[in-house]
């Protein structure tokens, strides 16, 4: 009779922030944690630039503040895009990461 190996309980490596932060052995990541706040900070301080460029545009001539309220935020969006690219392709290596990581726990073998 062989013994079939029981499947081993997946692990539970989800860790808050801050013992993540203090994970010397780097087994828990913070940078996926701060995707959506650096996300959301670009935004803002996007807002807040586009507002500025405005502002100082209109402060100049009125025909200056026309052409800022047209071309700010188009160059806004275009930064938002750009910024978006750059963090979804740290989010796609850290999933090829875990992906990885799965692999490798499901091809080593089990000891009974």
């Amino acid at each position: 009779m062989e013994a079939t190996p029981q499947p081993s309980p997946p692990h539970n490596t989800q860790r808050g922030f801050f013992e993540s932060l203090m994970d010397t052995r780097f087994d828990s990541l913070i940078t996926p944690k701060l995707i959506r706040f650096l996300y959301i900070v670009s935004m803002i301080l996007l807002a807040i630039g586009v507002i500025a460029v405005i502002i100082a545009g209109f402060a100049d001539k009125a025909g200056t503040g026309v052409l800022t309220l047209i071309l700010a935020p188009l160059g806004a969006l275009i930064y938002l895009i750009v910024i978006r690219l750059y963090l979804e392709l740290i989010v796609v290596a850290f999933k090829i990461r875990d992906a990885a990581e799965e692999i490798a726990d499901n091809t080593r073998p089990r000891i009974s």
